[in-house]
């Protein structure tokens, strides 16, 4: 495009031909003109501005040409007549649009809107110096400018189908259209380039991008474009929706509707009755979810879901069915007779219909048509309910109770209770006893229980004579089913009370009696025999045969008086032991002479005392150590163990030491067999339970271990215990284990195990938990004498010369603290419980008292 196209543009824009036309800058491109066309400027001429003989102008817009004379010295005026002659050779009105004078030599043609028909050759006609008719000539077209018709920026095409890309470009003159894709042209045998777009015949995925439609008239140097954004869409399909969904009354449910397709999908729900959910009480529609806030029971039937978007749209139906909880609408309370009939009916509504059982309390097992004589179950159907009718004949007291009635459905499970009342005469057999005891004057309570229904009414007789309300002798308490007959025994010297005492009860449907014997309880008798069951240097074990009379009560206790048969009477020990406990006493003297006294006690008070008397052996060897550790116990460790021991009564005379010794050993058919050397070693520091950790051991290997006690006298019989080491190996004193590690609880739970050791072979060598004994001697300056340990019979010791049987090693000694134990709590003595023990105690605590 020249310079002139372009002052036609910029005219154009501005609309302000005026300024344009008397610039310096028109005189310039005149004068450039006259060079180019070689024209003699100094003739006299006119000048068409813009100065081309063929121009081009949009239609529709504002447009103005420019005529002016010019010749060389001319004076103002020189040119005159001057106009404007369309191409119909007609003359141009002065006006707008039309012509208008700009100075003496100058004539503007405008045009406010032009047509294409306004297109042609225009001429602009003047007369110089009133002699010299001028004309100048311009060829003027009128054009349409640049459309795009029917031309959307996203247009969306539908895979799989026929598609057209829309977009028509028009002009006047017909503009030339090019299309491209992605900024290639567009070229496929399934494109066809048509004047209102293209033509797609089978759209594909690949046929999405962003086109450009090009138009361009060569005529006028037009080019414009137009970019489209093409989206290849899928049409939606549903590929989830339920064919069937149940649910049940009253809760809430959310129904899925999932398709696929291109963006964005729309979802719509609709009911049977085809409304619209989104706008119904109850629904919510979001996306491709249906919530249904609150089930109703005939909300049942066809449910459609459509799914659409710029694509096309596809629905689906699925199939509600609503269910309902069974309900029970009726079960009875019965109140029946003993031995009567009783007929219950359950009645129970759902969907779908319900099965019924019922049940008894306490029993998760339905009633079951026949599984007794008695009992009938039937089931019945009328209309929309299930019926179970429950026939009881010849009622028993036991059928009495609730009785659970279960309706089930698919929807669930419901169960209600109805209650069976069997009314019965009054049954005595709950009176807890027919014999009752009484002494001094303790009052007797007389306890009577009328089962029955309905209640039953007590009345009171002695010796088949009415107890009247006011009788000294009595108090009467309760008198509806339960009543209770207090006799006062301090009356017994002014009334006969002893004898048989009757419990009458009445009801509506009958009467029962039952009779109570109350009679007077004594001490007991005496102590029949008194057995020195086990005897050693210091201690006795006795065996207490009780007296033939128990005065009509248990023997709770007996009590033992006793002392050196040289001591007087004064210097007695008491000590008292509950029935059936060990009966042991220790710390005696050897050699010395005892005087015993037992007496046996119930509640009522104490027997007369039985006595005997016993001279204590001699002092002898210790009793043998009792071993904490079990047979055949595991080591923790694969080159040591530690075994522990209790010590041993000393049979009169302390103990000086203790010996151990282990060797290996092996298992045979007749038993362990020694396979090498023993080690002996002397433990003469000790405290509390001795213990000592044998070394040097060989791993998984089993190991001997005999503990002797030793007095001045000698040697106690050995005890021994078999025992293994853990498999490992040992480098250097340092072990690692072949078969486990051992975890620090293990060490802990060690010493857990020897405390638990030590109670438990305590409470086995005291005879099971015996009660402690305290002994109490005023010769002893009140001091607490305690002995926890049961020896040994001397029957089972062996003649003094035999009793150090084993070879003499050379010795070492050890020093050892023991592992320190605590006395079981329930061995433990409360030296300051002295001198009583209450009356009708369960537990037997030991006291002693000088008598």
């Amino acid at each position: 495009m020249g310079p002139e196209s372009r002052l036609i543009e910029g005219a154009e824009k501005d609309n302000r031909w005026d300024e344009l036309f008397v610039s310096n800058r028109a005189v310039v491109l005149a004068g450039e003109l006259c060079q180019i066309l070689l024209v003699k400027c100094d003739e006299p001429r006119l000048v068409i501005s813009p100065p081309q003989t063929s121009l081009y102008a949009p239609a529709g817009k504002p447009f103005g040409l420019m005529c002016k004379g010019e010749a060389q010295d001319a004076e103002d005026g020189a040119f005159t007549n001057m106009e404007w002659i369309n191409p119909r050779g007609e003359v141009i009105p002065e006006g707008t649009p039309g012509v208008k004078e700009y100075g003496l030599d100058s004539l503007k043609l405008s045009f406010v809107n032009p047509k294409t028909d306004d297109s042609g050759t225009y001429k602009c006609a003047a007369l110089y110096g009133n002699t010299k008719t001028l004309e100048v000539n311009t060829t003027l077209t009128f054009y349409d400018d640049i459309k795009f018709e029917d031309c959307e920026a996203i247009q969306n095409l539908i895979v799989g189908k026929k598609g057209m890309i829309s977009c028509r470009p028009v002009g006047n003159p017909q503009p030339s259209i090019n299309w491209e894709k992605n900024k290639q042209r567009v070229r496929s045998e399934r494109v066809a380039v048509t004047p209102a777009g293209i033509e797609i015949s089978s759209v594909t995925p690949e046929d999405e991008g962003l086109y450009t439609v090009e138009a361009f008239v060569p005529a006028t140097g037009t080019n414009k474009y137009k970019n489209i954004t093409v989206n290849v869409l899928t049409p939606p399909r549903i590929i989830e929706l339920p064919e069937e969904f149940i649910a049940i009354q009253g809760e809430e449910y959310t129904i899925t509707c999932g398709a696929d397709g291109s963006q964005p999908l729309t979802y719509s729900w609709f009911d049977p009755q085809l409304r619209d959910l989104s706008s119904v009480d109850g629904f919510k529609v979001e996306e491709g979810l249906l919530t249904i806030y609150r089930m109703e029971r005939n909300a049942g039937g066809d449910y459609m879901c459509k799914v659409s978007n710029p694509a096309g749209n596809d629905e689906a139906t699925f199939r509600l069915e609503v269910q309902v909880r069974p309900n029970i609408v009726q079960l009875d309370n019965l109140t029946r007779e003993e031995n009567k009939v009783a007929e219950m009916e359950c009645r129970a509504e759902g969907v779908p219909r319900p099965v019924l059982s019922i049940r008894k309390d306490n029993s998760y097992q339905p009633l079951q048509d026949g599984q007794d004589e008695r009992i009938v179950v039937e089931e019945l159907e009328e209309g929309d309910f299930s019926i179970l009718r429950l026939r009881i004949n010849n009622l028993k007291r036991s059928d009495d109770g609730l009785y659970f009635c279960k309706a089930s459905n698919a929807a669930g499970d419901v169960e209600k209770a109805g209650h069976i009342e069997v009314q019965f005469k009054p049954d005595m057999n709950l009176t807890p006893t027919t014999s009752v005891k009484a002494w001094s004057a303790n009052p007797a309570n007389l306890s009577c229980i009328a089962e029955a229904n309905p209640n039953a009414t007590l009345t009171w007789k002695f010796q088949n004579e009415l107890i009247e309300p006011n009788d000294e002798r009595y108090r009467i308490y309760g008198g509806v089913s339960y009543g209770s007959l207090l006799v006062l025994t301090d009356k017994k010297t002014q009334y006969e009370i002893f004898g048989m005492y009757t419990c009458e009860a009445k009801n509506a449907l009958g009467e029962n009696s039952i009779n109570i014997y109350l009679e007077e309880a004594t001490e007991p008798g005496q102590v029949t025999q008194i057995v020195f069951d086990k005897v050693t240097s210091t201690t006795i074990t006795f065996r207490l045969m009780g007296p033939g009379n128990t005065g009509g009560l248990p023997i709770t206790h007996y009590i033992m008086k006793y002392r050196n048969a040289n001591e007087p009477e004064e210097a007695s020990i008491l000590v008292e032991w509950a029935k059936d406990m060990p009966y042991i006493l220790s710390n005696l003297k050897p050699r010395a002479k005892y005087h015993f006294s037992v007496a046996a006690r119930n509640v009522v008070g104490e027997g007369p005392w039985k006595n005997a008397d016993y001279i204590m052996p001699e002092e002898t060897v210790p009793e043998p150590p009792t071993i904490i550790t079990e047979q055949e116990t595991i080591s923790n460790f694969p080159d040591r163990f530690e075994v522990r021991w209790e010590v041993p009564n000393d049979n009169g005379e302390p103990i000086t030491q203790f010996e151990v010794r282990y060797f290996k050993v092996e298992r045979g058919i007749k038993g362990w067999s020694q396979v090498d050397k023993a080690v002996e070693r002397q433990i003469r520091n000790w405290e509390s339970n001795p213990s000592y950790e044998l070394i040097g051991l060989h791993p998984d290997t089993y190991y001997k271990i005999e503990i002797r006690a030793t007095n001045k006298i000698g040697n106690s019989l050995p005890e021994s215990v078999v025992i293994r080491t853990r498999a490992g190996e040992v480098n250097d004193g340092h072990t690692s284990m072949l078969d486990e590690d051992i975890p620090l609880w293990a060490t802990v739970f060690d010493k857990v195990s020897y405390l638990w050791e030590i109670t438990r072979k305590g409470a086995r060598r005291f005879g099971g938990g015996r009660a402690c004994v305290k002994e109490v001697s005023t010769a002893n300056n009140g001091k607490v004498k305690s002995e926890l340990r049961s020896p040994t019979s001397p029957d089972q010791l062996p003649p003094p010369d035999k009793l150090s049987n084993y070879e003499e090693k050379p010795k070492h000694e050890v020093d050892n603290l023991a592992f320190e134990n605590s006395r079981p709590a329930d061995l433990i003595i409360d030296e300051n419980f002295k001198n009583k023990s209450p009356k009708g105690s369960k537990t037997s605590i030991g006291k002693s008292s000088p008598v």
